[in-house]
């Protein structure tokens, strides 16, 4: 067995991800690629996905390349919705949701990011891969100002940590959170609701704690919480919530943090503490100090939220206590303004919920339609399934296997065993099946003791020349494996001399729109191989 399906490699993905937006972000993407490669080469189509996705988070995080990146995460859509892998399309989208939000498109980003949280409601995937899914939506919706909504998500994925395989995403949430509790802060300070401001605050400066103790938080991130916390007591004493408190000590505290923030170039963290630092010294009483610390601030922060406070707060600290008639038409001119805004965000909130709900909706009959196509014995896919794929017309024009398999004499299983031993059986072929053969090979019980295998070209083999006989030659092999593990299996564990053997049929053509009626003519050829094998009385594969 290759070491890339073993569990801990796709762990190790998870770790890379990680490490791509902090610690070590070009060895992590390095590290991506070759993992990407080896999987896809070794047939672990979905694992090539997860790496994929690193890479391209890697590169929404750093490359100043938006185009190539936009064109990069289009495709990564594309290529998890044709392995119709939901967990994996549903971490597509909410890349694709993170990089329209860097663009401003609104609309992009609610239709990918209300999919994307829709689809990660299915309790049937992997409980890390869900985590990971509400994160990024969470980035998405924090660029249009969504704090209750991201703050949903954000509670969603710490229900669920203890059901991950390994505590993985727990160390961005910690952080994300007391950051958007400051925007969310922000923005009502800006609203002129300082109560509530106030409160978001105190869950900030909770949040911080949180992020505090998680393990496997990096450093960056522990110097954001660390000063976050130390700010918010600062900030808290001073606007009278808490009593007490040495504000000489605390600012030096303050401006130790600032200092070392500036010199790793921190985006995030450091536009809040100059803010707030200054509110703060106002409220104190030191509004000369208050309008130094924000004299050469930019108008505009590259936090990713709470793009004007900085702004708002020079103004605010500038402003004097008695302003002339002039001054204070310009504040009630912002305090309008500032309303609008917030109006309009509560808007956008809502039209996000209605997207969710719509995406719920759909995910559910889309969940149903495979229903439809699923075989409830075996989980694989059924007779309607392969129906549909004998009589489509819009095949790739590419080479196609199809592998028939048929349990010799089932009759006489279920006759001895009785039924309840018949299906263990057919469910036992099923597995030995699905064990051996690729991620997007398309596996469906036919009715009954019949069985198919769909088996598709894949890019890197069209790059190739004589990519049927290539494939056939694959195919095969396959269907030996299939053959090997059915034979292999130990019947007589689940009834004492119960033996099952399968008979298998291989036919390999082009099917394409320059070849109607190829794939009914691959069946039945595919048909007859298998019933001259079954006459034979063998299991080998034939030619």
């Amino acid at each position: 067995m290759s070491v890339l399906s073993t569990p801990a490699f796709r762990l190790r993905v998870y770790d890379l991800m990680e490490a791509a937006q902090g610690v070590d972000p070009q060895g992590a993407r390095e590290e991506l690629d070759q993992i990407a490669s080896q999987a896809e080469f070794e047939g672990h189509t979905e694992l090539a996905q997860l790496a994929h996705t690193g890479r391209v988070l890697h590169d929404v995080v750093h490359s100043e390349d938006r185009d190539t990146v936009a064109f990069d995460v289009a495709d990564l859509v594309h290529r998890a919705e044709a392995l119709d892998a939901p967990a994996l399309q549903a971490m597509a989208l909410g890349l694709r949701a993170v990089v329209a939000g860097s663009t401003g498109e609104s609309e992009a980003l609610l239709a990918d990011a209300g999919l994307a949280v829709a689809l990660a409601e299915r309790e049937d995937l992997p409980a890390l891969d869900r985590c990971f899914v509400w994160v990024l939506a969470g980035a998405a919706y924090t660029t249009l100002n969504l704090w209750e909504l991201v703050d949903e998500l954000y509670d969603r994925a710490a229900e669920l940590a203890p059901a991950c395989e390994q505590p993985r995403q727990q160390a961005a949430v910690a952080v994300n959170r007391f950051l958007i509790r400051l925007d969310w802060a922000a923005a009502l300070l800006e609203h002129g609701d300082e109560a509530q401001a106030l409160a978001q605050l105190v869950g900030a400066e909770e949040a911080a704690e949180t992020a505090l103790l998680t393990p496997d938080v990096p450093d960056l991130w522990q110097r954001d919480a660390l000063a976050c916390r130390d700010l918010l007591t600062f900030v808290q004493h001073s606007f009278g919530v808490l009593p007490g408190g040495t504000p000489g000590r605390q600012l030096e505290r303050l401006e130790g943090h600032r200092q070392a923030l500036a010199e790793a170039g921190d985006v995030e963290m450091l536009p809040f503490l100059e803010a707030f630092t200054a509110l703060g010294l106002m409220r104190l009483g030191q509004r000369a100090a208050a309008q130094d610390m924000l004299a050469d601030g930019p108008v505009h922060s590259s936090s990713s939220g709470a793009l004007a406070f900085q702004a708002w707060a020079r103004a605010e600290v500038a402003m004097p206590e008695h302003p002339d008639e002039a001054l204070q038409a310009v504040r009630d001119y912002a305090t309008v303004v500032c309303d609008l805004r917030w109006n309009a965000r509560n808007g956008v909130l809502a039209a996000a919920r209605a997207r969710i709900d719509e995406a719920r909706l759909a995910a559910e009959h889309a969940v149903l339609s495979r229903e439809v196509m699923r075989d409830p014995l075996t989980g694989l896919e059924n007779r309607r399934r392969f129906d549909q794929w004998l009589g489509d017309d819009q095949h790739p024009d590419r080479p196609t296997s199809l592998i028939l398999i048929d349990v010799d004499h089932f009759k006489q299983v279920n006759d001895v065993h009785g039924h309840a031993v018949g299906d263990e059986a057919l469910r036992r072929v099923a597995r030995a099946i699905t064990d051996n053969i690729r991620d997007y090979d398309v596996a469906v019980r036919l009715g009954g003791d019949e069985f198919a295998v769909i088996m598709v070209a894949p890019d890197r083999l069209m790059e190739r020349g004589s990519a049927d006989q290539v494939l056939h030659r694959a195919a095969r092999g396959r269907a030996r494996a299939i053959a090997a593990a059915v034979a292999n299996t130990n019947w007589d564990q689940i009834a004492p001399g119960l033996d099952v053997n399968i008979s298998v049929g291989l036919s390999t053509g082009w099917l394409g729109e320059h070849h109607p009626g190829a794939a009914e003519t691959l069946y039945r050829l595919c048909d007859e191989d298998l019933y001259s094998a079954k006459f034979r009385q063998t299991s080998r594969v034939r030619a």
